[in-house]
């Protein structure tokens, strides 16, 4: 029978009213995606059917780490099956390959969680057929219960107003109707909001995970720069999963995660939990592959202390040191 649950995770609950989590059910073995091809062009063979435990929708590459870790520890670490879908670059309006750094970093932090040692040889990214789109991935080699989809959209600003370098396209104005359509950061793909609806969907149903996960989707969205309210790219990414999961009856438990507002709540991680060290280690992992983060405990101490003025529109930059205190749900 479905029924409403609370978790009792470290992570305390926040906001207004909780998504209703439908029953627990045994997960099937499915089948993984088509694996298309390598990055350099080398065609490769689909990949055995895995369980998937979780799936995590995260807007910028380091979102689970700051936002829905430790349980992102804790599933890891057990060798649970994950998958992650990261909407944008999270580059912030850099080019070049700043969002690629990014993602590397996002997958060193992985594979520390999950235990793969610093000298195994890591597997190439991978393009894999979801519909009638190849979505970038990775895995670690020999390890592929563990999946990261880049879509690569652009990083849409706090407010959602876009980059001048991605020609100011977002998620946010996709959303609301401003543009038709948003093209990848590499160039190679253009969506409609119908076609990420698509992509999700068909994550979800091949994927048939108990835990769907996602950052707050009540959030409100200004249309001015707020430093007190949430990145639209965070609230806009995830309004579209929970769109979806609602359109297409999903059974799963659903868990929406606090995002820049959980600073202002009281430490609930703090350095003497057991899983303070392990997220802090876990975000350093990805920090040195993110040149505009904090690289240690005081560097993040110390941007606390910055001016305003002088500090990156992006409060990932500026409240390292809060979150990596902080997991919150909103209910």
């Amino acid at each position: 029978m479905a029924r409403s649950t609370r978790s009792l995770h470290p992570a305390a609950e926040c906001g207004a009213e909780v998504i209703v989590a439908t029953e627990t059910k045994h997960l099937a073995k499915i089948p993984n995606f088509e694996v298309k091809k390598e990055a350099e062009g080398k065609t490769v063979e689909s990949e055995e059917g895995w369980y998937c435990g979780s799936i995590y929708f995260t807007a910028h590459p380091v979102d689970s780490l700051l936002f829905q870790n430790p349980d992102l520890f804790h599933d890891l670490f057990v060798l649970k099956c994950v998958t992650t879908v990261v909407f944008t670059s999270g580059d912030r309006g850099n080019t070049d390959n700043f969002s690629f750094a990014l993602e590397h970093g996002l997958e060193e932090a992985y594979s520390w969680i999950a235990g793969v040692p610093a000298n195994e040889p890591k597997r190439k990214a991978t393009l894999v057929k979801i519909g009638k789109y190849e979505v970038p991935s990775w895995a670690p080699k020999d390890m592929p219960s563990m999946q990261i989809l880049y879509l690569r959209l652009p990083d849409g600003a706090p407010a959602g107003q876009g980059y001048d370098t991605n020609g100011g396209e977002s998620l946010k104005k996709l959303y609301n109707k401003e543009i038709k359509s948003i093209t990848t950061t590499d160039g190679n793909v253009t969506y409609t909001l119908e076609d990420l609806k698509d992509i999700i969907v068909t994550v979800l149903h091949e994927r048939q995970a108990n835990d769907i996960r996602v950052l707050n989707y009540k959030a409100s969205v200004s249309h001015e720069y707020n430093t007190d309210l949430d990145h639209a790219d965070h609230t806009i990414s995830a309004k579209l999963v929970i769109e979806v999961i609602e359109e297409e009856k999903i059974r799963a438990n659903v868990k929406v995660y606090a995002g820049h507002f959980m600073r202002k709540l009281e430490a609930n991680l703090g350095p003497l939990h057991p899983d303070y060290e392990r997220k802090a280690n876990a975000f350093f992992k990805y920090a040195e592959h993110d040149e505009q983060m904090c690289q240690n405990l005081e560097e993040c101490e110390d941007e606390l202390e910055g001016d305003e003025a002088d500090l990156f529109l992006d409060r990932d930059v500026k409240h390292i040191s809060h979150y990596l205190e902080r997991e919150y749900y909103v209910s």
